[in-house]
């Protein structure tokens, strides 16, 4: 007996995996609205206050350059859960449920459930239903004001891309902000405590992610739906056992990711509607290429619509019909202060960029119906 588990003993780590990956994890999927992907702290932000979201950071994997695909709430909230950019939203609103994430887990059995606004009590009483069904919670809540608490805005530290003129307004807004976060930080406190049981701890996927950012003062813009980082950057954690705890990500990840890499986490088979890519095999196992670049769009059918894509470390930012409006190295410039979408020593990069955006847009049959033919 001493010698067979001596010989077993360095197969415990790969048994224990397999193991794992044959039973479905519970999934406990929180969407924050309007979190911005340098709000929190694992990015190094020194005024966030929120220890429980830290402490998820620390037990997760992060996810330091992950992008929304719509900076915008409907289309960004359908984008995370469907797997579907929103130029490719034809469907209405109950085919749109029937493909997302949830409806593809409830239909697999698992016990799905929505919650909104303060429910983390809810939740609670949820994730501890008696029952052998995995289950599914997917939580959002919004950053909207009606907290009381306070931070002192004097403190906070401004972004350098807040123009002089927006700082006072900036403050009061981030002051706001991190206010709620303090409020929100409890709730997730709230649930993670209730996660703490060995037959969940040992088995539950958490992911934290939002649908977009804000602004909030940078480049002199005070909402989302926007192509500058501080609206199209999220953030993106995700704690299992199978996951690598602690580590962080700098690879190139898409907000249509989440959903089907979720669904690779759970052994479920990816439909081919997603248009996001399984990520579940590469942060496991480190199999499979690692996503290079990311797509983005804005502003849909409006004057101002625009389409990106980060490539590495540089981010090219064009109008509906394709013409350059911005490029950035963010490497260099991660404020994105210099346009360098007319220097005449980026003009290779530009037209590369140019080439690599449209055939992402081809892919993704953006802006034209199956047959080829343009919709606009």
């Amino acid at each position: 007996m001493r010698r067979r588990s001596f010989l077993l003993a360095p197969l415990a780590p790969l048994l224990f995996r397999k193991a794992a990956a044959a039973t479905p994890p519970n999934v406990v999927l929180i969407l924050a609205q309007g979190w911005r992907g340098q709000a929190v702290p694992w990015a190094g932000d020194p005024d966030v206050f929120a220890p429980n979201l830290a402490r998820l950071g620390r037990e997760s994997l992060t996810f330091s350059r992950a992008y929304s695909g719509d900076p915008r709430l409907i289309p960004a909230r359908r984008i995370l859960l469907n797997g579907r950019f929103f130029h490719e939203a034809v469907l209405d609103e109950i085919a749109l449920n029937n493909q997302s994430v949830g409806a593809r887990l409830k239909a697999a059995g698992y016990r799905a459930a929505v919650f909104g606004d303060r429910a983390a009590d809810d939740i609670v009483s949820f994730v501890h239903a008696p029952g052998s069904q995995p289950f599914y919670a997917e939580w959002t809540w919004s950053t909207a004001a009606g907290f009381m608490e306070r931070v002192d805005a004097a403190g906070l530290h401004i972004r350098p891309n807040v123009p002089a003129s927006q700082e006072g307004a900036a403050r009061g807004a981030l002051a706001d902000f991190y206010a709620r976060c303090r409020v929100r930080d409890q709730e997730i406190g709230i649930v993670l405590a209730a996660l703490d049981r060995p037959e969940l701890r040992d088995n539950t996927l958490v992911v934290f992610a939002s649908d977009r950012g804000e602004q909030i003062g940078s480049h002199g813009l005070t909402s989302d739906d926007s192509f500058y980082e501080e609206s199209v950057r999220i953030p993106l954690a995700m704690q299992h056992p199978r996951l690598e705890r602690g580590g962080q990500r700098d690879m190139l990840v898409s907000q249509a990711d989440i959903a089907p890499t979720i669904l690779g986490l759970c052994g479920i088979p990816v439909p081919e509607q997603m248009q996001g890519r399984d990520l579940s095999a590469l942060i496991v196992e480190g199999k499979g290429e690692q996503p290079d670049a990311v797509f983005a769009e804005g502003r849909l059918s409006e004057p101002e619509e625009w389409r990106m894509l980060v490539h590495g470390y540089d981010k090219l930012v064009t109008d509906a019909s394709g013409n350059p409006t911005h490029l950035f190295n963010l490497q260099r410039d991660p404020y994105e202060m210099t346009n360098l979408v007319s220097v005449s020593a980026e003009k290779l990069n530009r037209d590369v960029m140019v080439a690599m955006l449209q055939l992402w847009r081809r892919k993704l049959a953006d802006g034209r119906d199956p047959s080829g033919l343009r919709k606009r």
